[in-house]
């Protein structure tokens, strides 16, 4: 589930925080604050609809889905979505 991907990510950064330059360090701690607030999300989404519902996880981009050639691309993930492993 994406908590586990969050805690796992959250040891590496720990483990390599020292070896990053200080940009990567700030990039890395905003990434994680971020998924560690999507996750909530996510969960309540599951909670909530994943028994009636397909819910589909779809990927954060850094940029606007806008335009036919991007809307085709974006949706490849509803027709392809990731299967995440069960624990």
């Amino acid at each position: 589930f994406p908590e586990k991907d969050a805690e796992e990510l959250g040891e590496w950064l720990d483990a390599n925080t020292a070896s990053l330059p200080k940009e990567a360090q700030d990039i890395c701690a905003k990434m994680m604050a971020r998924k560690k607030m999507q996750d909530k999300y996510i969960g309540q989404c599951f909670d909530l609809y994943g028994d009636d519902f397909n819910v589909t996880l779809m990927p954060l981009l850094d940029y606007e889905v806008r335009g036919v050639d991007k809307l085709k691309a974006f949706s490849e993930n509803l027709i392809n979505p990731v299967v995440l492993e069960e624990s």
